[in-house]
């Protein structure tokens, strides 16, 4: 039996044992996540030997360095960039999984509500059902964060679905920060401004635009992927289908269809899925993009910096590997790959003015599909979009 299949058996046999007999004796329980359980799940993973506390001398110095970044990524892409009100902050990772945890919160709650109106019956299919969804959302969470909050350097974090909010925080998590740079055998200094850059990128594309509009588009597009799974829950549509065709793209290497967080996908969940996924490509490839074309010319022995990361990069276990497929982040470090590809492409035969195009609105913006095709973009903002 392959690695692949016998990590989705485990977590098969798991939920097959949560639905048994005793569950069904218990009551519906409360809420879709249980994010008590979720936050000491992912912190439990983490790990985190000691309590850590930041430095305020070191959060004025990351201070610095995010705003030497942004000095840096104004003058490559030619619009002004200040930190304004965004909120440099160090975290360790146990913090970082709890500001997390309010996004996800956050960002569950329609669904939240629509999932706790279904599940109101008192048969004990449903509280089985109720039972095992719980879990399994809880333990998805949990996992990926704690997961995550072992890698994670540096999180550009923008409430995207608070209409309020005016400001954002950027984040560096120092203890896997200074891990990292004594793995890889480099300099923390040039590590930390190389992860700045990249975030950095974040901030000056959720400003750009007359008005900026990206922060409104993003939102619109989560809105509508949690509508539909919604809409889902409310018409009783069977997850047993769902994991058979999550079984066999697993088991044909289809990175399209794989990953826990995707387990419930309808066919228009899916379409909206893409055009977050395009949307991501392009965001991650252009920040990577600049963090090395400004990395260059900002961070000494940068070449040095770059080919350990990438060593590291490629340097995951065939356990890890299954892990990333399995909760869909695979498919992440593939945008990256994609994006950046698509857009140096787009710099060598158009230069930086004719990219920064996909930044002035939704419909320059390249689908799925252009990302892999920059020529056929290119083509395409040339004669639809003057």
């Amino acid at each position: 039996m392959s690695a692949r299949r016998l990590v989705l058996w485990v977590g098969m046999a798991t939920l097959a044992a949560v639905g048994g007999a005793a569950v069904a004796r218990r009551p519906v329980p409360e809420g879709l996540v249980d994010w008590g359980l979720c936050g000491r799940t992912a912190r439990r993973l983490a790990g985190e030997p000691v309590a850590w506390r930041p430095d305020p001398e070191l959060t004025a110095h990351y201070d610095g360095i995010v705003r030497r970044s942004f000095a840096a990524v104004s003058e490559y892409t030619g619009e002004p960039l200040e930190l304004g009100s965004d909120e440099v902050r160090v975290l360790g990772r146990a913090d970082w999984i709890d500001a997390n945890l309010v996004n996800f919160e956050r960002l569950l709650a329609p669904l939240a509500v629509a999932y706790q109106q279904t599940r109101s019956g008192s048969g004990a299919l449903n509280r089985v059902a109720a039972h095992g969804t719980r879990f399994t959302v809880t333990g998805q969470i949990g996992l990926l964060l704690g997961y995550l909050g072992r890698r994670v350097l540096g999180q550009y974090d923008i409430p995207i679905l608070d209409a309020e909010a005016d400001s954002a925080g950027i984040y560096f998590v120092e203890p896997n920060m200074a891990r990292v740079a004594a793995k890889a055998g480099v300099d923390l200094e040039a590590l930390r401004l190389w992860v700045a850059l990249h975030e950095s990128t974040h901030a000056y594309q959720f400003r750009v635009g007359d008005p900026p509009w990206l922060r409104r588009y993003t939102a619109g597009l989560i809105e509508d992927y949690l509508a539909e799974a919604i809409r889902a829950l409310e018409s009783g549509e069977r997850l047993g289908q769902r994991l058979r065709d999550m079984w066999r793209r697993f088991d044909r290497d289809d990175p399209a269809g794989t990953g826990l967080m995707r387990l419930a996908l309808t066919d228009a969940q899916a379409e909206s899925l893409g055009r977050i996924q395009a949307l991501m490509t392009v965001m991650e490839g252009y920040s990577n993009h600049v963090m090395r074309a400004t990395g260059r010319t900002v961070i000494p022995g940068f070449d040095v910096l770059e080919a350990r990361m990438k060593a590291r990069e490629q340097a995951q276990g065939a356990s890890s590997r299954v892990l990333n497929r399995l909760l869909g982040l695979d498919l992440k470090l593939e945008q990256y790959r994609i994006g950046e590809e698509f857009v140096n492409a787009v710099v060598e035969a158009r230069g930086l003015a004719f990219v920064n195009r996909v930044w002035e609105g939704p419909e320059v913006l390249p689908s799925l599909e252009e990302t892999r095709d920059a020529e056929g973009w290119m083509a395409r903002v040339e004669e639809d979009i003057p």
